[in-house]
């Protein structure tokens, strides 16, 4: 799983800028629920296939996303209480799984998401991680 995570940061930093051409490249968030983390979201159909690699690895960087903002598409702080919540919105108490569009249409936090999980892979701390996104992007104040 870590390995197919890895694989998956690579090939988010070398593509670079994604296209925004999603089913849903408008500014509504797209809400869909799932069983389990282990059944990713229809909506990632739509989308390139290092999207969903991202998304298959955001469940087990809960802890380090938790900490960090949420952005907007144009790297404004977002509405979301978190960056998890712009990859998984929610968690049922059954252990479904309200997934989020958002982060797979918004850049800094596709960028953000994917650093984070890279930089806990090699072993920095969450505080480190933090710092780093917000000099990149802000904290919103």
């Amino acid at each position: 799983m870590k390995r197919l995570v890895l694989i998956g940061v690579v090939l988010l930093f070398l593509a670079g800028c994604q296209d925004q051409s999603g089913e849903n490249a408008g500014n509504e968030d797209v809400y869909e629920e799932t069983a389990s983390t282990e059944i990713l979201p229809d909506f990632l159909e739509y989308y390139p296939d290092n999207i969903a690699n991202l998304y298959q690895g955001i469940p087990e960087f809960k802890e380090v996303l938790e900490e960090l903002p949420s952005y907007d598409s144009n790297g404004n702080v977002g509405q979301l209480d978190n960056l998890y919540q712009s990859f998984i919105y929610e968690e049922e108490e059954d252990g479904a799984i309200v997934w989020n569009d958002h982060g797979a249409r918004c850049n800094p936090c596709i960028d953000s998401a994917a650093y984070s999980i890279e930089a806990s892979q090699n072993g920095k701390s969450i505080e480190e991680i933090r710092e780093t996104v917000i000099r990149q992007y802000g904290d919103g104040s």
